[in-house]
């Protein structure tokens, strides 16, 4: 029942239909901390439907493994092998956050944007290339935006900045407890996630948006 309750409630929460609505006439420019992954490219979601269509997961994973529990491993480690494929990033759709986040910047509202994007050191020494090749395709057009890839064991703070928008319930409590001013954001994947009380859910879902729209 306290579940149940819990979903309902996170339902009522989302607090923002339209990122662009409720940030264009701010009163001042937008300085921007927004995470990559599940915010502007959904990438775990996207595995889950390639692998989905390449082969009945579920029958394929149990007669390979012979169990519920190795099945679960052989799903998440098909998945991993398609998010590491080279144009997995190429191929992931945009998230309905991206366009309203080009919409304030061509619309000139952001001062800046600094896309935090966490990587494997171990796959990519450097950073992973592929993320930085879609920034450079998108959002990387515009001199107000950067990108910043740091490794997965890297505990680094954010960026002075007004809002930061990362969908780790954990990394914006973390956020919120270091600083109470800063507007934290979230996209709204599902009731299941819970995120810090002050955290603000946007609505999220596909958008129709291309590389070619960001010119």
């Amino acid at each position: 029942m306290e579940e149940k309750k819990y979903q309902e409630e996170a339902k009522k929460r989302i607090n923002i239909n339209c990122l662009y609505s409720h940030f264009k006439d701010a009163p001042q420019k937008l300085k921007i901390v927004c995470d990559w992954d599940e915010v502007i490219q959904p990438l775990e979601p996207k595995a889950y439907y390639e692998l989905s269509e390449r082969e009945d997961m579920v029958n394929s994973c149990l007669s390979e493994s012979g169990g519920f529990a190795l099945s679960v491993r052989s799903i998440k480690s098909k998945v991993e092998k398609i998010k590491n494929e080279p144009d997995f990033y190429e191929k992931a759709p945009f998230l309905t956050i991206a366009k309203e986040l080009l919409m304030l910047t061509k619309e000139n509202k952001v001062e800046q944007i600094i896309f935090l994007s966490a990587y494997n050191k171990k796959d990519f020494a450097n950073g992973d290339p592929r993320k930085k090749k879609i920034f450079s395709e998108t959002f990387g057009k515009f001199s107000n935006c950067s990108l910043n890839l740091i490794g997965f064991e890297s505990e680094e703070n954010a960026p002075n900045c007004d809002i930061v928008i990362v969908d780790n319930p954990n990394i914006l409590a973390n956020v919120l407890k270091e600083n109470k001013k800063i507007t934290a954001l979230a996209p709204y994947y599902s009731p299941n996630i819970k995120h810090h009380e002050n955290v603000l859910l946007v609505k999220t879902s596909l958008s129709n948006l291309k590389k070619e729209d960001f010119q």
